[in-house]
């Protein structure tokens, strides 16, 4: 998950750590900061912002560059907090908010995980990109792993995760970013990092944590 994070971020000239290639060798031989996690799996620290302009339909076909559409967007929480950062998947540490949310989000947009060409999924630490992954519905549970580990996240591949290099590899900017990434690449502005055919994506913020949000773009 993160060196594939940082090849995409290699292509993005707006990365924190474009200039910054690295290996699997390098991944395993940075420090650990809590087993399971090593300083590349866990996200940068950051200084910057971004924004988006959101308006009405009609309006947006008078601008100046082309519009990307929202089908869906939606929140999520698990169960009622005890107290804690994690409270609320005490019961479960392999799940997260879009095991609350997933279903309904794809059916107010009409589509489903197989219809989704790229996501921009939160990934503070590279574990809540896993369990995304599996919640979103993009892989059975417990397979999120191999899923990543046997590149099918790459640009390219299956399902491309974080082009931009996400929060691992381009900025720390609280999942707004990844929006920004959506948008860039369902109009075709991605540059070297574009996905071919992308049509519909998913964009998230919250990872594994208590609550989490969600939204389907579409060009």
């Amino acid at each position: 998950m993160a060196t594939i994070c940082r090849a995409h971020a290699n292509l993005n000239p707006r990365a924190q750590m474009g200039a910054r290639t690295m290996s699997m060798d390098d991944y395993l031989a940075s420090p650990w900061i809590a087993d399971p996690f090593r300083v590349f799996d866990c996200c940068l620290m950051s200084d910057g912002a971004c924004a988006v302009l959101v308006t009405d339909a009609e309006r947006a076909r008078d601008l100046r560059h082309r519009p990307v559409y929202l089908m869906a967007g939606g929140i999520g929480t698990g169960p009622a907090n005890r107290g804690g950062m994690w409270g609320n998947f005490w019961h479960d540490h392999t799940e997260c908010y879009a095991r609350y949310m997933a279903e309904r989000l794809y059916a107010d947009a009409g589509v489903g995980p197989e219809d989704i060409n790229l996501a921009q999924l939160y990934d503070c630490f590279t574990y809540s990109v896993i369990v995304q992954l599996e919640d979103f519905g993009f892989c059975a549970k417990g397979e999120g792993g191999p899923f990543c580990a046997e590149g099918r996240i790459a640009i390219g591949r299956e399902l491309p995760v974080n082009t931009n290099g996400g929060l691992l590899s381009e900025a720390y900017i609280h999942g707004l970013n990844g929006v920004f990434e959506l948008v860039e690449q369902l109009r075709g502005d991605a540059g070297a990092r574009q996905v071919k055919n992308a049509e519909i994506g998913l964009a998230t913020a919250g990872g594994a944590s208590p609550n989490g949000s969600a939204v389907i773009l579409r060009q």
